[in-house]
């Protein structure tokens, strides 16, 4: 089942709900939101992992494909509410050495200040 992403701004912070599955069929809309708002010049971005239950190769590059930008910026991206599989993952692939993670979105937004 696929889910449109969803986003809201906090200021000069976007939250990105993941949908449950970022997976390389379902992963191109999250991907090109990612663009559209790193484009509209927003770098601080949170991800919200709270609903992602599955993700490939495929939703892992989605995640990494605008930190280099925003982090040019002065911006970065940070994670919230990964589950059991996504920690697994971003362990197995050692970018939970690249991103900071937060239990929640609050605290994730919260970090920026």
């Amino acid at each position: 089942m696929s889910a449109r992403t969803r986003h809201e701004k906090y200021g000069e912070i976007a939250v990105i709900h993941a949908p449950e599955r970022l997976r390389a069929d379902e992963s191109g809309e999250f991907r090109q939101t990612l663009n559209e708002i790193v484009d509209q010049g927003v770098n601080c971005l949170v991800i919200d992992l709270t609903e992602t239950t599955a993700m490939d190769s495929s939703g892992l590059g989605a995640l990494v494909s605008r930190i280099a930008v925003t982090r040019q910026n002065g911006g970065d991206v940070r994670l919230a509410g990964c589950g059991a599989a996504v920690n697994s993952l971003l362990e197995i692939t050692h970018l939970n050495q690249v991103f900071k993670t937060f239990d929640d979105v609050k605290d994730a937004v919260e970090s920026y200040s």
